[in-house]
Parts: structure tokens; C-alpha cells; sequence
């Protein structure tokens, strides 16, 4: 049984990652191999894609944009949805049900629903292609999730702890302090950290939301796409490049994820 188990694991783990490795592989190539066929499996590898991305200033610029703005934004709304998660756990009043809930209506929405009325609105407010449009933008997909997470992590946490510490003479917002939040960070890093891929994998609303002062990763690969001409180890080198800050940063914070998410999910 162990066995079987094991053997299916390393199945699932290979089939996610042969995809990714092909990518990997593709921007090793050179423009000609990339696009040979049959494919070829044994070639010298190359670094000049890598080179000639890291040296187009179009592609640093829309790199430095989407980590400015996911950064941002997930700060924003990690400190938002702490507070928010918090009154949702703790209080209660009139209506907090539909309340806690309207926060994954927005969720069910497609995306594109929100593209033009965004855009109407920073074109009023005089913020089209800024890094405040954006950032207020990308809150309203980052939001529901976290504030849902962090009610959930703060639930799992005994109101008892909280009041002990304001019997110790904290306030509300000391015990919050001291108290609550060290015990769910491991929840608050990982609802950081879905909420940071979350917005720089987004695609949808920066395409029609940004313009050359504000352009993202994923909209900068896609306009470098061309009409007459298939560079795939090019686009494979700009996709590698693309997951390096996602993978580094769920790296550094694995252990903090893996228990996060992970946090309630056992009784006893």
C-alpha cells in the first residue's frame, strides 16, 4: 500500500511538472531547434534568450511594474484582511452573514464583468495607467479570499486566549497584537502568498487597465508575441523568468504555507 502510494504521488508530481520542464528546456534552445521537428531532446544549451530578455528594457520595466504592484497589493490587503477577518470572527451584528458572504459574490463574477466600469472610472478619477488603479483594482480579486482565510484562522483560535490577555491589562488591539496574530501567521503568510500569485499571474484586467507607464509581465509576454514570426524559446525564457519572483517567494515561505493552510483542518 505504502508503495502504491508512493508511486502515485510521484506520478501526479511528474505529470505537473513535465510541462514546466519542457519550457524549461525550450529556452535552452536555439530559435532554429525550438521549432524542430521531430523535437530535439539532446542539444547544446544556451543562455542567450535569458540575455537578450534581461536586456530588453521594455520586458525589466513590465517585471518591475507586476512585482510593484503585487507587492503592494498584497501588503494592502494582507493588513485589510487581518482586521476584516478579525471583526468577521469576533463580532457580531445585524446582517453579518450576507455581509461575510458578499465577499465571495465578487468572487462568482467573471472577471471581465468589471473591465469596462474599472476603466470608465479611472478615466474619471484621472488614474489611468497608474500604479494606484491597479493596485485598488487587483484588491477586489485579492480581498474576498483572504478575509475568508483570516476569519477562518481567527475562529480556530479561542476567544478565552484573547480575553486572558486583556485581563493581563492589554487592549483589544494589544491582545491583537501580542497574541493573536503570532499565533495565525502562518495563516496570514499563506494567504499572502496565494493572494501575491494571484496578482502577478493576472492578465485579464491589466491588459485593458495599463498602459506603458503601468504594463505587467503578462501583458508585456503577450504583446511580444508576433503575427509572422514563432520564437518559441524566446516566449519559454520569458515564461521561466516570469515564475522565478512566484517560486522564490513561496520558497522562502513553504513552511509557513504548508501550515497555514493546513491550520484547522484537524480536531482534537
Amino acid at each position: 500500500m505504502r508503495v502504491a502510494k508512493i508511486t502515485t504521488l510521484l506520478a501526479i508530481v511528474l505529470i505537473t511538472l513535465v510541462p514546466f520542464l519542457l519550457v524549461v528546456m525550450t529556452s535552452l534552445k536555439t530559435k532554429v531547434d525550438s521549432v524542430a521537428l521531430p523535437p530535439k531532446w539532446f542539444f547544446s544549451p544556451t543562455l542567450e534568450n535569458y540575455i537578450e530578455q534581461l536586456a530588453n528594457e521594455e520586458f525589466f520595466r513590465a517585471a518591475l511594474n507586476s512585482l510593484i504592484i503585487a507587492s503592494a497589493t498584497t501588503l494592502a490587503a494582507t493588513i485589510i484582511a487581518v482586521f476584516a477577518g478579525y471583526a468577521l470572527a469576533r463580532y457580531r451584528f445585524r446582517g453579518q452573514g450576507v455581509f461575510a458572504y458578499s465577499f465571495l459574490l465578487i468572487r462568482a463574477v467573471p472577471p471581465i464583468a468589471f473591465v469596462i466600469p474599472y476603466f470608465m472610472i479611472w478615466r474619471d478619477l484621472d488614474w489611468r495607467d497608474t500604479y494606484q488603479a491597479m493596485i485598488v483594482m487587483y484588491l477586489t480579486l485579492a480581498l474576498p479570499l483572504m478575509v475568508w482565510m483570516m476569519r477562518s484562522f481567527f475562529v480556530e483560535i479561542p476567544v478565552e486566549i484573547e480575553e486572558a490577555a486583556q485581563v493581563d491589562g492589554c487592549t483589544k488591539l494589544q491582545a491583537m497584537r501580542h497574541v493573536l496574530i503570532p499565533n495565525v501567521m502562518p495563516g496570514i503568510v499563506a494567504a499572502a502568498g496565494l493572494s501575491f500569485i494571484l496578482v502577478w499571474n493576472e492578465f485579464m484586467y491589466a491588459l485593458f487597465n495599463t498602459g506603458t507607464e503601468t504594463q505587467t509581465l503578462p501583458v508585456q509576454i503577450y504583446q511580444s508575441l508576433g503575427y509572422f514570426e514563432t520564437n518559441w524559446a524566446k516566449w519559454s525564457s520569458a515564461a521561466v523568468v516570469a515564475v522565478i519572483p512566484a517560486v522564490i517567494f513561496v520558497g522562502l515561505t513553504q513552511r509557513f504555507i504548508v501550515r497555514g493552510l493546513s491550520m484547522g483542518a484537524v480536531k482534537g
